[in-house]
């Protein structure tokens, strides 16, 4: 009859064993385990009936909308709100803070599962740490105008985007208030992995 050595006998020999085999599916099981709690992106801002973009002397705030004169493409979305009002994580994720004079401001990015990032720009304060983990519909920060949203007649909003594997996607496919948008689109992942792969 076989008999275990009395060196496997030892408990904590047990509990390395039992860590090797379950460390490296613990990320996997993580993943998954968000992936089946947050299907969806939930707008970081609350407007329950629909969606509001700023439009104003400086143009429109739509996805793609030209700037520069026509010489590039707006990578977000310009959600109109109130000065102070709370911004939200909209998935989870481990955030990354900053802040430039120009630009965005005062900003928050979220890496999330599976290649994406949301990036919440031009806020008036943040209410999070640097590379602190927060749940979906966390309070992140509030509106502000910082960043080149200062302008006096520029609606204030916050600048939003999601990204997937550093590939812009359009916000408004995701965010419909009382609709149920998937976040995980194979096309879309599958088009960004493709585009990565070419960029490279």
């Amino acid at each position: 009859m076989f008999k275990i050595p009395s060196f496997f006998k030892k408990k904590y020999i047990w509990f390395l064993l039992l860590a090797v085999i379950v460390f490296p599916v613990t990320p996997l099981l993580f993943n998954l385990f968000l992936f089946l709690k947050e299907p969806v992106f939930l707008p970081p801002i609350s407007q329950s009936t629909q969606i509001i973009i700023r439009s104003d002397g400086y143009g429109e705030g739509y996805f793609g909308a030209r700037r520069s004169g026509g010489k590039r493409a707006h990578n977000g979305l310009d959600i109109k709100a109130d000065v102070g009002e709370p911004v939200y994580a909209s998935k989870s994720g481990f955030a990354r803070t900053g802040w430039v004079k120009t630009g965005m401001g005062k900003y928050v990015i979220i890496n999330h599962p599976w290649g994406y990032q949301t990036l919440y720009g031009h806020l008036n304060t943040i209410t999070i740490a640097d590379r602190q983990w927060v749940w979906q519909g966390r309070q992140i920060g509030e509106v502000g105008k910082t960043g080149n949203a200062n302008y006096k007649r520029m609606q204030a909003h916050l600048h939003f985007e999601i990204r997937l594997h550093n590939r812009h996607l359009d916000p408004l496919e995701f965010l419909q208030p009382g609709q149920f948008v998937p976040f995980f689109q194979p096309q879309l992942f599958l088009r960004s992995i493709i585009g990565q792969k070419k960029s490279e």
